[in-house]
C-alpha cells in the first residue's frame, strides 16, 4: 500500500455550486481544445497588490490531463505506483485570503462539494478541503462541516496575507486565528500547510529578485512554520498536527539545531553590561534602540526546545530524490514523514513523480521498516485511515 499525500486537482465542476448571488464573481476555468486547463478568469478576484509577482493560472502541472480529468488520473495511479491519493487544490490564480469573505465562503463550499462528489465516486481519492481563513468563524464552520462529510484534513496557506496586511505574515503570530487552531485540536483535524502562489511574499518583490536576495532570505513558509513554535501556539494546543508540504527535508536539521541552540545556549559574558537581561541562561543585550521587546517576551512562550514540537506536531512530505532525506529521518524519527509525488506538477520535485516509488524502494540508507511507515503507516495513523 502506498498513500500519496500531496497531489493537486482542478475539477471541472469546482464552481458549479456557487450561490446565485455570487455566480457573476466566481472563478471561470478556461480549457484548451484538447481539454487542458489553460487559464482561470476571476471576475470577483481581489485587487492587485503593488510590487508582487504572483504565479498566474493555470500553474504547474497544467500540461497533464490528470489535473482536470479524473479518469486520466485514475489510469495513471498504477503508473505512479500509488494506491490512494490525497488531493489538494490547484491553487494558482483563484484562491487567496485576499478574497472578500462572503465570496470566499461561497467559493470554498462549492470547491469542497466538488471534492466530496469525487470521494463518493472514487474511494482511492481523498479530498483536502479549503477553508476561508479570512473569516475565522466561517472557517471553523467549514472545517466542522468537512469533517462530518468524511474529510480527513484541511489545507491552509503557509502564510497569512489578507487585505489589512497583504504580504505573507506568519500564521502563529496572529492571535485572531487561534480559535481556528483550538477547534482543529478539539476535532483532531490535521492541517496541511501548502504554498498558495498569489505572490504576496516579501521575497517576491522585484528588488529581492533583481539582486538575488531571495536566495539568501529565509523562506516565508519556514518563518511561518517556526512561528507556530515561537508564538506559543503549540504550548496552548499541543495536540495540533501540521503537514508541511513541498519543501524537502534538508532544511529541517539545521533549522531545528539552530532553534534548540537558542533555547539551550550557554550564557554570553558581557563584562560590565549592567542592563543585560538573563533569560534561559542567555544574556541578551537588548537596549531600546536595538530591540522593541526584551528576550523574555518571546522566550516565555515556547516552553520546550524546538525539537520537541518538530517531533510531536509536524509531519513533512518527502521528495524521494533528495540526498538529505535519510539524515532528516534519522534526526526527527521515521514517524514524521509522508510519501508524496506532487502529481501532476512539473516543478523539480514533481518531475520525479513517476519514479518516486522506485527511488524510495532502492534507497539503501533507509530501512525497510521506515519505508513502510513512509509509504502508508504514518498516513494511516495520522488521518485515521483503514489499513
Amino acid at each position: 500500500m502506498i498513500i500519496d499525500c500531496d497531489t493537486h486537482i482542478m475539477p471541472n465542476d469546482a464552481f458549479d455550486d456557487m450561490p446565485e448571488e455570487f455566480r457573476d464573481k466566481a472563478p471561470i476555468p478556461r480549457y484548451s481544445d484538447d481539454g487542458l486547463l489553460a487559464d482561470i478568469d476571476f471576475p470577483g478576484g481581489p485587487p492587485e497588490v503593488p510590487g508582487v509577482t504572483p504565479l498566474g493560472p493555470p500553474g504547474s502541472g497544467a500540461s497533464m490531463k490528470g489535473l482536470v480529468d479524473l479518469q486520466v488520473r485514475l489510469d495513471e495511479m498504477p503508473v505512479l505506483g500509488v494506491d490512494r491519493q490525497f488531493v489538494l487544490p490547484q491553487f494558482s490564480g483563484w484562491w487567496t485570503y485576499m478574497i472578500e469573505p462572503a465570496l470566499a465562503s461561497a467559493i470554498a463550499r462549492s470547491y469542497n462539494l466538488s471534492n466530496l462528489r469525487m470521494m463518493e465516486r472514487h474511494d482511492c481519492l481523498i479530498g483536502v478541503p479549503i477553508v476561508q481563513l479570512q473569516d475565522v468563524p466561517a472557517a471553523i464552520r467549514e472545517m466542522e462541516w468537512a469533517q462530518k462529510e468524511g474529510f480527513r484534513a484541511v489545507v491552509l496557506d503557509k502564510v497569512y496575507p489578507v487585505q489589512d496586511h497583504p504580504y505573507g505574515d506568519s500564521l502563529g503570530s496572529h492571535k485572531e486565528l487561534w480559535p481556528f487552531f483550538a477547534r482543529a485540536e478539539e476535532m483532531e483535524m490535521p492541517i496541511f500547510l501548502h504554498n498558495i502562489q498569489h505572490g504576496h511574499r516579501i521575497s517576491n518583490l522585484p528588488n529581492f529578485q533583481k539582486d538575488g536576495l531571495y536566495l539568501f532570505a529565509p523562506q516565508e513558509g519556514q518563518v511561518s512554520l517556526v512561528s507556530l513554535v515561537t508564538s506559543g501556539l503549540l504550548d496552548d494546543f499541543p495536540g495540533l498536527q501540521f503537514i508541511f508540504t513541498e519543501a524537502g527535508t534538508g532544511f529541517i536539521k539545521p533549522l531545528v539545531e539552530r532553534l534548540d541552540a537558542a533555547f539551550n545556549g550557554p550564557p554570553v559574558d558581557y563584562d560590565g553590561d549592567a542592563d543585560a537581561d538573563v533569560v534561559r541562561g542567555v544574556k541578551a543585550k537588548l537596549r531600546r534602540h536595538r530591540a522593541f521587546y526584551g528576550a523574555e517576551v518571546f522566550l516565555e512562550k515556547n516552553k520546550k526546545p524546538a525539537s520537541h514540537y518538530f517531533r510531536n506536531n509536524f509531519y513533512f512530505t518527502i521528495e524521494t530524490e533528495e540526498a538529505a532525506l535519510p539524515e532528516a529521518i534519522e534526526f526527527l524519527g521515521p514517524e514524521r514523514f509522508l510519501f508524496a509525488t506532487d502529481y501532476p506538477h512539473d516543478d523539480p520535485g514533481g518531475s520525479m513523480k513517476f519514479r518516486d516509488v522506485q527511488l524510495l524502494s532502492v534507497n539503501q540508507n533507509i530501512s525497510e521498516e521506515t519505508k513502510e511507515l513512509i509509504r502508508h503507516g504514518n498516513a494511516e495513523r495520522l488521518f485515521k485511515l483503514d489499513g
